[in-house]
Parts: structure tokens; C-alpha cells; sequence
């Protein structure tokens, strides 16, 4: 069988429809053999490089946007709204030290280099290190130092990085763009489930080992005591942040929103440069970037977006 490669795009919280495309690919017994992401793209690819995708989606589905911002340490805007520490360890407690070099699915994180405008892919050293600097959004989180580098969100020059993996060695690959615009004009905004979506497929049921229950009570505990000893000192801040009746957007809308209509852009471009082998495009266009709250409903999207997908990535196969 031909090898599969995955280029994960960037899209904020539509990048949980990448868990979704993960699962769907897992049922049909169709193994991955590379993986490159840019942002959240990055994350999700690294976290499944890493085994902790089931921690990963346990921990989600339960996801406040309380939640969230208590993973945000709020800071003096200087280069940036938030600062990264705390979404550092969040992750670090996921990849336990893991370097690029050693994972079992050979992996590529791209980040932009902020001073000269350029595309940086990172091969080797710190896995954690390399998410933090690629879903390092311009003017909410502070740029990563890397060496003499201040790098940050792989979207903004390689949206869904397929040359990427093509260059990786990958026969077949199958891109993921979570910003195809299906409609024009508007924000998208925080929505109520659609009833029609109750009875959309879900990916099958994991059963995970008795050590890997153990692993993700002792994970899902540590986010817990530690978000309760944050939320007193963050209530204020993390209040006028939080989705209001004001019909208006709020800060987040309108940095994302700015991002999403350039990144389509940009992907359009790429995507014509280099093209893919199958193109999956989940239709998220109700969801906001910033709506990590609502994973169930968007990994349902991408789940269903690779399972219609599958029969035409046998024939390629």
C-alpha cells in the first residue's frame, strides 16, 4: 500500500475537526505515515504523534470557555494579549518531553519567522516547544523565542502545509482545510446546537486499557486542581472576555475573523501551487476560531467530512 500523509491546517478551534478526520481514518484501517500541521494543525498532529489523542478528546468535549481562558496567563499588551506559559505546560504535560526526532509517525511543525516573514519548519528537538511556537496567533499569543527566532503561527504563510508532506516522502496526501468559506460575509458566531446534527454518526467507541483509563483520570484530576486554584484570581479578567449579550464581536471575533479571511487567502494560493491527492473540507463555517467550547460538534464534522472521503482514498491507495 501506497504511504499517507496528512497536512493539517490552521483554523483555531475548527482544528478539533482533526481529531474527527484522525478517528474516521482509524475505523477504516488506513494507517497514517507522516504528519505535518501548522497551528492548531500542529497541535492535534503532535498530540497523535505523541498517543494522547484519547486524553486530548476527553479533555475537550467538557470544554468552558472559563475553562479555556484559565490556560491563558493574561498580560500588558506588548506583543501579544496572552502569554503562552500556562498552554506550555498543558502540553508538556501531554508530550512528556517527546523531541521531534523520536516519533513513531514522522512529523514536521511549520511556524513563521516574524522578523523576516518566512516559513520555518521544524524537524527536531522539543515536540512542545514546536506546537508552542506554531499556534503563536499574531496579537493574541506573545511570539516563541526559539534560539535567535521569534516565531509564530504557522497559518500565516503555510496554512495547510502539503508541500510539506509531500517532501516528507509521503505517496498519498490527504490535506485538511478547516477555512473553506461556504458562505460570504459575517462572523461566525457562537450558535446552539443544530437539532438536525443530534443524530449525526459519531466516530465508534474507544476502549481504552485499564493504564490508559489511569493516565487520563491522573491528567483530567491535574487540569482540575490546578484551573481551581487559578479561578479566583482570574475571574475578573476572564469576565470581560467572555461572550456577552452585546450583539457586537468582542476581541477574540475580530483578531480571528481578520486571520481566517487572510488564511483563506492564502490557502486558495497554496493550495493551487501544490496541490493534494484528496482535499477533506469540513463545513465549519458556524464556528468561530475561538470556539473550543464546542468540540463535540466540530469533531463530528470532520469526522463525517473523511468518512464520505474514505472510498475515494482506497482507489487512490
Amino acid at each position: 500500500m501506497k504511504s499517507v500523509g496528512l497536512a493539517l491546517g490552521s483554523g483555531g478551534a475548527r482544528g478539533w475537526a482533526h481529531i474527527g478526520v484522525i478517528r474516521a481514518l482509524e475505523e477504516a484501517g488506513i494507517p497514517i505515515d507522516f504528519i505535518s500541521g501548522a497551528s492548531i494543525g500542529a497541535l492535534v498532529g503532535a498530540i497523535h504523534c505523541a498517543d494522547e489523542l484519547d486524553e486530548l478528546e476527553d479533555f475537550i468535549r467538557d470544554l468552558s470557555w472559563r475553562d479555556m481562558l484559565s490556560y491563558f496567563d493574561m498580560v500588558f499588551p506588548t506583543t501579544g494579549l496572552l502569554d503562552g506559559n500556562k498552554v506550555y505546560e498543558l502540553l508538556s504535560e501531554h508530550m512528556q518531553g517527546m523531541k521531534i526526532e523520536t516519533s513513531p509517525i514522522p512529523f514536521c511543525c511549520v511556524a513563521t519567522d516574524l522578523i523576516r516573514g518566512e516559513e520555518v519548519h521544524l524537524r527536531s528537538g522539543s515536540m512542545v516547544d514546536a506546537v508552542r511556537a506554531s499556534i503563536s496567533v499574531p496579537g493574541i499569543f506573545t511570539p516563541f523565542c526559539h534560539g535567535d527566532l521569534f516565531l509564530g503561527d504557522g497559518g500565516i504563510v503555510n496554512p495547510v502545509p502539503v508541500d510539506v508532506v509531500r517532501d516528507m516522502g509521503a505517496d498519498v496526501v490527504i490535506a485538511v482545510n478547516l477555512n473553506r468559506s461556504h458562505v460570504t460575509g459575517g462572523l461566525a458566531s457562537s450558535t446552539l446546537p443544530d437539532p438536525a446534527e443530534e443524530g449525526e454518526d459519531e466516530p465508534s467507541p474507544r476502549t481504552p486499557s485499564e493504564t490508559s483509563n489511569r493516565r487520563r483520570e491522573s491528567f483530567l484530576k491535574s487540569l482540575g486542581d490546578r484551573y481551581q486554584s487559578l479561578q479566583e484570581t482570574l475571574h475578573d479578567k476572564v469576565d470581560q472576555w467572555l461572550p456577552s449579550e452585546d450583539p457586537g464581536p468582542n476581541i477574540f471575533d475580530v483578531i480571528g475573523t481578520s486571520l481566517n479571511v487572510m488564511e483563506q487567502q492564502v490557502t486558495r494560493s497554496r493550495l493551487e501551487a501544490h496541490a493534494p491527492d484528496l482535499l477533506v473540507e469540513p463545513p465549519l463555517n458556524d464556528f468561530a476560531i475561538f470556539d473550543f467550547h464546542k468540540a463535540n460538534r466540530i469533531i463530528r464534522k470532520g469526522y463525517r467530512a473523511m468518512k464520505g472521503q474514505v472510498p475515494a482514498l482506497r482507489e487512490l491507495l
